[in-house]
């Protein structure tokens, strides 16, 4: 079987986002027997661990075989080594998860100061202060580190214990890493999105491109021709061929000036405008002239009195090229497209009515959804789910479906005049 030379290439799209997992802990402790306790316990290589602090009443702390953590733990004896650690593991891509910070330190910054400064370096770290001293209540704490840092601190009063110690430990690493893996998967969705978006604009441009092809065709053969009848005849007759020319060199012009729109990178700085709506649409239909005549289908549009709407272009050609090529598919051969405007309290209204066979009942619940289709193999069941996407969440609107009274589909389109969506 021969393969196909003009197949379109869709990039394959990773299903699993990169995550960091981080067991690190840094322990910020002036005292060094108490330093090395802390490391003892989340890091254990004795049965038995006794603290005995200047500030706390001894005690024993032991360690259970049959669970160990063994957390990578860094312990520094101020403020100033914590920060620069935090700097170095940020450096190396291998952060701290959490900290734990004596709030009386030595000379220098004390712990509070010390987290502030962390935060201001890396604001997902967790981190408990911990205190022989009662000086500061939890409420001037919050006060210190304000609301924004409010779900990562926590406070702990020497002396502690063993069991205090590893399960603010667990708490707090499994804390760090889950809003981690929510946070790579946020942004790997987002990636996901852009890349579907991509794709299906590829196929579309892919069909496009085709329209294009057979326009140009049309154009260079009426451009020979005039050329070819008027070359021997006489100075007016060639002057009307010229005139004739040159009016299809400016559409040939048009054409490509559109297609090379539709094909420009999708736009994440959300290149937004106040333009006519009839433009990106009065676009899609010239790039799908070909496609129309050919399928003998007679689009009717009626957008008069309209005004300027706050709208990304290149996003709404995309919109009305997917529910015209939609229109196409389901009229098949011989039909009417009608394209009507309106104005909705403070939204514009568009609807776009075919004479096709109209949607069946069972699939109005999931015609918006993500790989649903109709088409089979020909279909990528993304076209109306990335409509839907831009004319809601992008443009702040809405995008329903019914069938039209007197037969046929009708998409109707609201889009807020002066803009509520979350732009590209």
């Amino acid at each position: 079987m021969k393969s196909n030379q003009n197949a379109v290439k869709v990039e394959k799209i990773p299903v699993q986002p990169e995550l960091i997992v981080s067991r690190r802990i840094l322990v910020v402790e002036d005292e060094i027997e108490i330093a090395q306790a802390y490391r003892d316990i989340l890091s254990p290589v004795a049965k038995v661990i006794s603290i005995k602090s200047s500030r706390s009443k001894k005690e024993e702390l032991t360690t259970d075989d049959n669970f160990i953590d063994n957390f990578e733990v860094t312990t520094v004896h101020n403020g100033e080594q914590a920060v620069q650690e935090v700097k170095k593991a940020l450096a190396e891509n291998k952060p701290y998860a959490m900290g734990f910070f004596d709030v009386l330190l030595g000379d220098g910054i004390d712990g509070i100061e010390t987290v502030k400064q962390i935060h201001a370096l890396d604001p997902h770290m967790y981190a408990v202060l911990v205190t022989a001293y009662q000086d500061r209540n939890i409420n001037s704490i919050q006060k210190i580190f304000g609301k924004e840092f409010s779900d990562r601190w926590d406070y702990l009063n020497k002396p502690f214990s063993e069991g205090e110690i590893l399960q603010k430990a667990r708490n707090m690493v499994s804390m760090w890493n889950i809003r981690q893996r929510d946070i790579a998967l946020r942004e790997h969705l987002d990636e996901l999105k852009k890349r579907i978006f991509d794709n299906e604009k590829t196929l579309m441009v892919a069909a496009v491109a085709r329209n294009v092809g057979h326009e140009f065709g049309n154009i260079l053969l009426q451009i020979m021709g005039r050329a070819d009848l008027s070359k021997d005849g006489a100075e007016p007759e060639m002057k009307k061929a010229l005139e004739t020319i040159l009016i299809a060199t400016e559409h040939a012009s048009k054409v490509l000036e559109r297609f090379k729109n539709l094909v420009k990178p999708s736009d994440t700085g959300g290149s937004f405008n106040k333009i006519n709506i009839a433009t990106p649409i009065d676009e899609t239909i010239l790039l799908m002239k070909h496609e129309l005549m050919r399928s003998r289908i007679n689009v009717v549009v009626s957008l008069e009195g309209l005004p300027l709407v706050y709208i990304n272009h290149t996003a709404m050609v995309q919109v009305f090229m997917n529910l015209i090529i939609n229109a196409t598919h389901a009229i098949g051969d011989k039909g009417k497209i009608e394209i009507t405007g309106q104005v909705v309290d403070d939204q514009i209204e568009i609807k776009i009515h075919d004479s096709g066979p109209g949607i069946p009942e069972e699939n109005f619940a999931t015609i918006f959804d993500a790989f649903f289709t109709t088409k089979g193999a020909k279909g990528t069941g993304l076209g109306l789910s990335i409509c839907k996407e831009v004319i809601e969440i992008t443009h702040g609107g809405n995008l329903s479906v019914s069938n039209h009274p007197q037969g046929g589909a009708e998409f109707r389109i609201l889009i807020p005049i002066d803009g509520e969506g979350e732009g590209l």
